[in-house]
């Protein structure tokens, strides 16, 4: 059994330094994955020409392993960023973690 919840976060591509300072400051949080991610929407009067040419809009995907009475702390820390940006995320219960 594993303690832990992941949260994915997509941020915008111009908050990814504030967004690991914000995680780096973080005492209980030992380490996290960012990917590159491309978000598609039917909201395309949001994307510059270039995106809406592409059909897609370049974000970063952030995963956050974290005990679940760490989950208010992390989205209080994120908040800061919202004001920039409308933050998506999502939580997802771990069934097990390790390391091999």
């Amino acid at each position: 059994m594993c303690n832990q919840q992941l949260i994915t976060l997509i941020i915008n591509k111009s908050i990814k330094d504030d967004a690991v300072d914000i995680i780096l400051s973080l005492e209980n949080i030992t380490g996290f994955t960012l990917y590159q991610a491309h978000g598609f929407s039917r909201k395309h009067v949001l994307y510059d020409i270039k995106e809406q040419v592409e059909g897609y809009k370049d974000f970063y995907r952030l995963d956050i392993a974290h005990n679940p009475n760490d989950l208010a702390e992390l989205l209080q820390s994120f908040s800061q960023l919202s004001g920039q940006f409308k933050l998506k995320y999502w939580v997802t219960p771990l069934i097990a973690c390790g390391e091999i």
